[in-house]
């Protein structure tokens, strides 16, 4: 059993996409116990909040997998006064592979799985540290986007017995160009592949930059 669940009055289950959710009811303190009040099926994402301030109190808990928006929804909810917990979606993946599944059924389970208290609970960050993560993740992609277009235009002169000579900068406009015409004859076909992965490259490097 769960003890956190026995402060609770009910615990809602909540699937939720990004435009629409489900929400299962269930009040018991144990997941065989528990009984589903009530299951409302794929309404509009846009009713939340007048849905939960009118099926829900301030003595229940909700509970939803980590999804693309489950930390907006947990924010939402609180500036409502509804507490709300995120479950980590690899045990909610086993448990989805382990029994039918449909909306409807992945509402209870969430639940269910609260109460069962096997689900670990995932850290939902504040705001402002949601902000430096985005952050440090769209540069450590453009970071690695920029590494894996250099390898693919080095990769495709070696193949055609290029490379290119040390310390040669492929980011830098007017620089590789030349040294890459004068390393062979290419055909029009293979100097359009060369444009398209240097154009690649260096709108990946603008972007690092940026």
């Amino acid at each position: 059993m769960n003890d956190k669940s026995k402060s609770v009055e009910r615990v809602i289950g909540l699937d939720t996409h990004p435009d629409s959710f489900t929400a299962a009811i269930l009040r018991g303190p144990t997941p065989a116990a528990a009984v589903v009040e009530k299951v409302f099926n794929k309404l509009p994402m846009a009713r939340l909040p007048d849905w939960v301030q009118k099926h829900t109190t301030a003595q229940d808990l909700i509970v939803l997998e980590a999804s693309g928006n489950s930390f907006q929804v947990v924010r939402a909810l609180a500036a409502i006064g509804r507490p709300a917990k995120v479950l980590e979606s690899c045990q909610m993946g086993k448990l989805k592979e382990a029994h039918a599944n449909n909306d409807k059924l992945s509402a209870v389970r969430i639940g269910k799985a609260y109460l069962a208290g096997t689900a670990k609970e995932v850290w939902v960050p504040d705001p402002k540290t949601q902000e430096w993560r985005d952050w440090f993740h769209a540069y450590s992609k453009a970071t690695k986007r920029t590494t894996q277009m250099q390898a693919r235009l080095r990769s495709y002169l070696s193949d055609n017995g290029v490379r290119l000579k040390q310390g040669t900068r492929p980011t830098k406009a007017g620089e590789v160009e030349p040294q890459i015409r004068r390393a062979r004859e290419w055909s029009l076909r293979q100097w359009q592949v060369i444009e398209i992965l240097l154009a690649e490259l260096r709108h990946a490097h603008q972007q690092r930059q940026h």
